[in-house]
């Protein structure tokens, strides 16, 4: 009796230190793998755009251009490309002081980059406000026809001119100048890479109108919705032509509601996401197709707060507010003239409630 007694002892210490060994080896596997994914991550900020002091000779705006009112522009789903002097070259992000250490504005690129063009459209401009103290956050479209003066040329375009001529650095700038915001971080990625992103998910789950449906089904190949209101699980093709739909007869304003939309369903089903697996190629995904300046910790600190904070919320909106701009016509063609200082008032209001 007492030598089988000696026995377990003997092998109990045995079978404590296999199991051990084995829990060790999953961790180092787990922190190999994790560590991998970090310096994926950290990778997506090589050749960021930096944060420097404006220069001390910078433009200063001309006086707002006096421009022909126009009741109902027939041109409102046409996509214009306006030339800006001095060329196509990366501007630096001019450093701003901080607003409110509670708050972060990042600002959202979805680059449209065509064949044989030196620089890419910025087919989508979102400013993302996190508010740490309250776990909220507000995602507010720029629409891409307002019409503004040019951070550094002081002359007035579209404001998505800035991003095609002068890179993040100066659609950054022009933003915060035109709307007196603080932003020094971006998220930029191509569209075209958002197909296969949402592919990794399963699809996302969007709420359309027959008119939306029919036009998904005429424009992406293999498209086969039913063609009526209501709400559909889309591939990542028929969210690619969702989100850049402009062919609806309302313009620039129903382009930016799809692609919030869009953003927002992608995060719900992102952060619904239970497989690893389909986790980690996302992330993959992710770090080959998105740069931003964020720095690792900074990624981290957001990720956890909008997947584990209970009282995280979403809410959006649109640059410029509503009853507060015209269309206006400039050389034959239709853009947003927005009052910019009420802008500027109401941009503030909403994002820091005050």
């Amino acid at each position: 009796m007492a030598k089988h007694r000696k026995g377990d002892k003997k092998k109990k210490p045995l079978a404590l230190r296999i199991t051990l060994w084995v829990l060790l080896g999953i961790l180092v596997a787990v922190l190999a793998v994790g560590g991998y994914y970090l310096i994926r991550l950290n990778g997506m900020t090589d050749n960021s755009v930096q944060v420097t002091e404006p220069p001390a000779d910078i433009k200063t705006p001309e006086p707002e251009p006096s421009l022909e009112p126009v009741e109902s522009p027939d041109d409102l789903d046409v996509d214009y490309d306006d030339p800006l002097d001095g060329g196509v070259y990366e501007e630096s992000i001019y450093k701003v002081d901080t607003i409110d250490e509670n708050v972060v504005n990042i600002l959202v690129l979805g680059e449209d980059t065509r064949e044989g063009e030196s620089g890419g459209r910025s087919d989508t401009m979102m400013v993302l406000s996190y508010n740490k103290k309250t776990g909220t956050a507000k995602l507010v479209s720029v629409l891409r026809d307002t019409y503004v003066p040019i951070a550094g040329h002081g002359t007035w375009n579209r404001v998505n001119t800035a991003y095609r001529f002068g890179g993040v650095g100066m659609a950054i700038n022009t933003i915060n100048q035109n709307f007196g915001l603080d932003i020094q971080y971006y998220i930029s990625t191509d569209f075209q890479n958002m197909q296969e992103m949402v592919d990794m998910l399963g699809g996302l789950e969007l709420t359309l109108t027959k008119e939306e449906a029919a036009y998904i089904n005429k424009t992406t190949k293999t498209s086969d919705l039913p063609e009526e209101d209501g709400t559909y699980t889309l591939n990542g093709a028929q969210v690619l032509t969702h989100s850049r739909n402009r062919k609806m007869g309302d313009g620039d304003w129903g382009r930016t509601r799809r692609q919030r939309d869009v953003l927002l369903s992608f995060f719900n089903r992102a952060k619904q996401e239970k497989d690893v697996a389909s986790l980690l190629s996302l992330i993959n995904g992710m770090t080959e197709h998105v740069k931003t300046n964020m720095s690792l910790g900074m990624m981290l600190d957001l990720g956890k707060a909008a997947v584990f904070s209970g009282n995280f919320t979403l809410q959006g909106g649109h640059i410029p507010f509503d009853k507060t701009w015209n269309y206006a016509r400039v050389n034959g063609a239709s853009v947003i003239k927005a009052d910019l200082d009420k802008n500027k008032e109401l941009v503030l209001e909403f994002l820091y409630e005050k």
